[in-house]
């Protein structure tokens, strides 16, 4: 099957004697404004590759870029235009993300080569992503079920956490967000150093001896340690480690912007560990986040503001709550009571609407018989 290109210029004339050109070796798809390029690719992307002119009324190429990057990030993105000035070459490749950096007139042999090369780079990000998906998260999620044995609390934190964070991430529009995600759902694994007593301490909120608070703090290092030998994990592991600090010690200026994305994320993560103690202690969610809030100095308020719309749904109080098995859980129900361990561990609260990825976790625990405390009372909105 040919790969699908797309190919923007203002010139009808342009457009046709390129896909002439190149219609024999690959499967052209043509837009004569930048606007049209983008309906073209919600339509009939992705493509592997997309070539663009920089000249363009409204919309010029590297704007035309900037945006398509928002939604497609792993296409390969070429600028072929006649003003070959070094700034439009500098503005291309910083801020459109450009592979390549033609100028007319470009011989078909040139760009032929161009467009291989830029298939060629696409299927090498594919691959890896599916490197990243069938490795590494494999690997995650052995870490994880190794936690749910060595420590169910540590394990219900982070099933709870990974929902939080990911909400917030998401309501935040953070790109890449899936290293939040994993940062949330492993930000617990240190505490298989924590002796039974001092979780006791920590579930109940009862106060910490010296020893037992400077081990606790130690947790977030001891699991960067033992994720940082991991491939790809580097940032995941800086994220997690940072899940303690005070907003005063965290960069949050998106102006730097790689040390702003992982201290984002550590804040996030502290914040939602912050929310979880709340909620785990008794409080409501409304409560919870009045509370975060009367502390504002120490929480960034955007986060909050996010956080503040994880319960934004109400059940319909006609609704009312049935026993289901986890092997009936469908994605949207809402928990009518807490889920828990047959040891008394809340794994999800109540009034949690329930994900892809909690039935997933839930349901790896069932093999475990009478581990989770079954039927639960759930809501089906």
């Amino acid at each position: 099957m040919l790969e699908k290109i797309l190919i923007i210029d203002d010139e009808a004339n342009v457009l046709e004697a390129l896909k002439r050109e190149l219609g024999a070796k690959y499967q052209v798809v043509t837009a004569i404004s930048g606007m049209e390029g983008l309906q073209k690719n919600e339509k009939e992307g992705p493509f592997s590759v997309v070539i663009t002119d920089y000249r363009m009324p409204k919309m010029n190429g590297v704007q035309f870029l900037i945006e398509l990057n928002k939604v497609s990030p792993d296409t390969v993105k070429m600028l072929l235009t006649g003003n070959a000035d070094m700034n439009t070459a500098i503005e291309a490749v910083n801020e459109g993300q450009v592979f390549r950096f033609l100028t007319k007139p470009c011989s078909q042999s040139l760009l032929i080569k161009s467009i291989d090369a830029g298939i060629k780079q696409y299927r090498l990000v594919l691959a890896e992503k599916e490197l990243l998906e069938k490795t590494l998260l494999e690997s995650i999620n052995m870490l994880t079920e190794i936690l749910s044995i060595i420590n169910p609390r540590a394990y219900g934190r982070s099933l709870r956490l990974r929902q939080s964070v990911k909400h917030i991430a998401t309501r935040l529009n953070v790109a890449s967000a899936w290293q939040y995600e994993t940062a949330a759902a492993l930000s617990q694994l240190g505490w298989i150093i924590f002796p039974p007593a001092m979780l006791e301490k920590l579930e109940s909120n009862q106060p910490l001896s010296t020893s037992e608070n400077i081990l606790f703090l130690r947790h977030p290092f001891t699991t960067k340690k033992l994720l940082e030998k991991i491939p790809r994990m580097e940032t995941v592991s800086a994220i997690i480690e940072g899940q303690e600090r005070s907003i005063a010690d965290l960069c949050l200026d998106p102006s730097a912007p790689e040390q702003f994305y992982v201290d984002l994320g550590s804040h996030i993560l502290k914040v939602c560990v912050d929310y979880d103690r709340l909620r785990t202690s008794g409080s409501n969610h409304e409560t919870a986040v009045a509370a975060l809030v009367k502390e504002k100095q120490k929480y960034n308020a955007d986060v909050l503001e996010a956080l503040s719309t994880l319960r934004s749904y109400r059940p319909n109080p006609g609704n009312i709550p049935e026993p289901y098995k986890i092997e009936d859980f469908e994605i949207g129900m809402i928990t009518a009571e807490p889920i828990k361990t047959s040891f008394g561990e809340v794994l999800v609260p109540q009034d949690t609407r329930v994900t892809h990825s909690i039935i997933v976790q839930l349901f790896s625990l069932t093999n475990r018989p009478g581990y989770v405390i079954e039927p639960i009372k759930m809501i089906k909105t």
